[in-house]
């Protein structure tokens, strides 16, 4: 079982994406996660990153699927929740040639929802995100914010979001995998939804 779950950045794919890949014990893969990982580590594909990441641009399209390809290979016998992946149709078509996907998700939510999100979010030490307002973080537990959370970072990202996201939609639709998910509600409701629309299998309903 493969699930791709998508949506503007501060939508609540990550939350979302970890909660399902435990209800159907599956591996979580978060690109985003990923690169900040490296970009902590100041290795060179970190410090290429970092770049883009500050600026709110996306990544270079071969660092990425690169990047990918590795995590497949090394990880490829297992099910998968594909957290913010693919990104471009371009990963879409390269990620059909290496997984089956039983869902692609698509979180709905407008850009004023996702501005006010971001402005309560956090993330710890080792990149778990929380929010101040609907998550917080453990007592004792030291958090800053992003650098790409700042409305006008995030304004741009969101502008890109829908500009990119529309031919993977359609790539998708075509498929008969597509689900789609209000994404305006709180935590418990959107799993809900996302329960329902999966059904026990994982399969878009």
């Amino acid at each position: 079982m493969n699930i791709a779950v998508l949506g503007p950045p501060g939508c609540g794919k990550g939350t979302q994406s970890k909660l399902l890949a435990a209800h159907f014990g599956l591996k979580h893969f978060s690109l985003g996660e990923m690169l900040r990982t490296e970009v902590g580590r100041g290795t060179e594909l970190g410090k290429q990153t970092a770049v883009y990441l500050k600026a709110g641009k996306l990544v270079p399209e071969p660092i990425v699927l690169d990047l990918f390809e590795t995590y497949v290979g090394r990880n490829g016998d297992q099910g998968h929740i594909l957290d913010g992946y693919p990104r471009t149709v371009v990963q879409a078509q390269a990620l059909d040639t290496l997984l089956s996907l039983s869902a692609v998700v698509l979180f709905e939510i407008t850009e004023e929802g996702v501005l006010s999100r971001v402005a309560g979010r956090v993330v710890d030490d080792q990149g778990r995100s929380y929010n101040l307002d609907s998550n917080r973080p453990p007592a004792g537990v030291h958090t800053r914010r992003r650098d790409d959370d700042r409305p006008e970072v995030v304004q741009g990202r969101f502008r890109n979001y829908l500009l990119e996201i529309e031919p993977i939609v359609s790539h998708y639709r075509r498929q008969g995998t597509l689900v789609r998910v209000n994404a305006s509600g709180s935590i418990g409701s959107i799993l809900d939804q996302l329960l329902v629309s999966l059904g026990g299998d994982g399969k878009a309903v």
